[in-house]
């Protein structure tokens, strides 16, 4: 390897680039990412989404007649950030040793890169759902809904309609079911109750128009590292012991779990080590009609990798080195909070 030929670069930048691209690919599939948040490929630095509200309804009345309502529609603003990160510099040096250490070097680096440009969207996903943003109808996406006057609105252009709760916490009433703990600090058949009853909440919201269910599915549950055997446990239980209070004994409880119909998907990030809670889960939900999801993904320039040498950088050439450096533009914001529920 005495000369560095453009042969010899061109076909060293497509390794890399294949090792880059197998290495995300593979990994990608592995991740809850698209399983929370939905991606948006998108032509432009900002991109502004509008969130349709469906508010018509129908019912009995007079013939001929109809309630005409303006087109309901609220509106988002995503601006698409410069991804940038750690890059690889070599000299030529490296690359003349017969050792061939560059070219380990710069192959290595790939790999690293394509497992971070994979891991990258889910790790700044977890960021936003912990920061708890503001969501398009301007309440903080996480909410209690207290009193019944401060959560989110079913229709978000008229809360006259109603509002409903995304965060179960404190005491249970008409507008909030409260804490619902499925850790460790309630017994097994508590926690079933309780996932029940936060269940139960989700399933009885009602459409923008406040009169239709709003028919949403929950799907996932969310839960951090320390939570994964009780989560398993609660959706996965044929027979739990009954408190004296209901008869003690053994209860099967297969038909209920079952009923539950929701995926344990387990997420280190969302534990105390990284600033969420051991304790608290999360309830993904699907909607019919809803293309977007509880926050959404915009990518406006996906994940690659540039590269700048002695042939195409006169700087680099007098300093005879060689550099990679990743690159991309994207964004992750708030979309549905009826899609994602925090207990």
């Amino acid at each position: 390897m005495a000369v560095l030929t453009q042969n010899f670069l061109t076909s060293l930048e497509n390794r890399m680039q294949v090792v880059t691209e197998n290495t995300y690919t593979s990994l990608i599939g592995n991740l809850w990412f698209s399983k929370m948040c939905k991606e948006l490929p998108s032509q432009s630095r900002k991109e502004i989404i509008s969130w349709l509200i469906g508010t018509g309804f129908l019912g009995y009345g007079t013939e001929g007649t109809a309630q005409f309502h303006d087109l309901a529609t609220k509106m988002t603003e995503y601006e698409n950030q410069f991804v940038t990160g750690s890059g690889l510099r070599l000299l030529k040096s490296q690359f003349e040793d017969l050792d061939g250490n560059g070219v380990n070097a710069a192959t290595e680096w790939s790999k690293t890169m394509g497992v971070l440009g994979a891991y990258f969207p889910q790790q700044e996903l977890a960021k936003a759902v912990l920061a708890n943003p503001t969501a398009y109808d301007g309440v903080a996406f996480f909410h209690a809904n207290a009193g019944g006057t401060t959560g989110h609105p079913l229709d978000p252009t008229d809360a006259a309609q109603g509002r409903f709760a995304n965060l179960f916490t404190g005491a249970a009433d008409a507008n909030n079911p409260g804490a619902c703990p499925i850790d460790t600090s309630v017994t097994l058949d508590v926690a079933i109750a309780n996932l029940s009853n936060a269940l139960a909440y989700i399933q009885n919201i009602k459409q923008p128009n406040g009169k239709n269910p709003r028919r949403l599915k929950p799907r996932f549950l969310f839960v951090p590292v320390k939570l994964r055997s009780r989560a398993l446990q609660v959706t996965g239980a044929k027979f739990i012991a009954q408190a004296a209070a209901s008869g003690g004994g053994s209860a099967d409880v297969s038909m209920i779990v079952d009923s539950f119909g929701l995926e344990v998907v387990v997420c280190e990030e969302f534990g105390a080590a990284y600033g969420g809670s051991d304790t608290a889960y999360y309830i993904g939900c699907e909607a019919m009609g809803v293309t977007q999801g509880a926050f959404t993904f915009v990518n406006r320039e996906p994940f690659h990798i540039s590269y700048h040498g002695p042939m195409s950088d006169a700087e680099l050439a007098r300093k005879r080195e060689f550099e990679w450096f990743p690159e991309g533009r994207n964004v992750i914001g708030p979309g549905h909070p009826f899609l994602l529920f925090k207990a």
